[in-house]
């Protein structure tokens, strides 16, 4: 790996997984994220989120823009939206005279392949019939001819992934491997969205379906 490859990074860890094309709010409270959300706003620049758990941070994240400033308090702290652009690994962090994070990472591209255009159209029918019953109608369906080339990340911001899962799908290199966990997901998940009381759990969630002791 040269240097010339490594990007520097100011990093944002959190208990999300950010997707390339997803739109997150976050609330921005500790002084030191404060500004660097004030500086990335001020030079338009872009910061890293990785999943954050334990301690313990995935080297695997999600470059986030911000998108709006949706209120600004007395006190400082900051409601935003943020939108998600490009993968990255975490290479190592970095001394800075920042009050932040700030990381050394490498780009993630996906490796070259032909699209499965079967599994693409599936793993979308699957969805719609998905965000139609959790949803009820305040989750836009995806049209089966839509170009977007990576179309599983679309996908997956509703799919009622685990966290872990979600993580492990944003660290994947194939839009064909994406887009047949999504199928298998979708497979064992239609039927068990069909109890109310799921679905409430599902929405509540904003896709993310947590474990239950009376799950079966």
């Amino acid at each position: 790996m040269s240097a010339s490859t490594l990007r520097q990074l100011p990093l944002f860890p959190l208990k999300v997984v950010l997707f390339p094309g997803s739109a997150l709010p976050l609330h921005i409270f500790e002084e030191r994220y404060r500004t660097l959300v004030r500086e990335c706003i001020e030079g338009q620049m872009e910061f890293g989120i990785n999943f954050f758990e334990d301690d313990k941070i995935d080297p695997v994240g999600c470059t986030a823009l911000v998108k709006d400033v949706l209120k600004e308090y007395d006190d400082g702290r900051l409601d935003i939206s943020v939108e998600g652009r490009s993968r990255y690994t975490l290479v190592r962090t970095i001394e800075s005279d920042s009050p932040y994070f700030v990381g050394e990472v490498v780009m993630l591209d996906d490796k070259p392949e032909k699209i499965n255009y079967g599994s693409r159209r599936r793993a979308i029918e699957f969805y719609n019939r998905f965000v139609e019953v959790a949803f009820r109608g305040t989750v836009p369906q995806v049209n089966v001819a839509t170009s977007d080339t990576r179309v599983s990340f679309l996908l997956v911001q509703k799919a009622g992934l685990e966290l872990k899962d979600r993580q492990k799908f944003l660290g994947m290199d194939s839009e064909n491997e994406r887009l047949n966990l999504l199928n298998r997901h979708f497979e064992s998940m239609l039927p068990l969205i069909s109890t109310r009381e799921k679905v409430e759990r599902l929405v509540v969630n904003d896709g993310y379906l947590p474990p239950s002791k009376s799950s079966p």
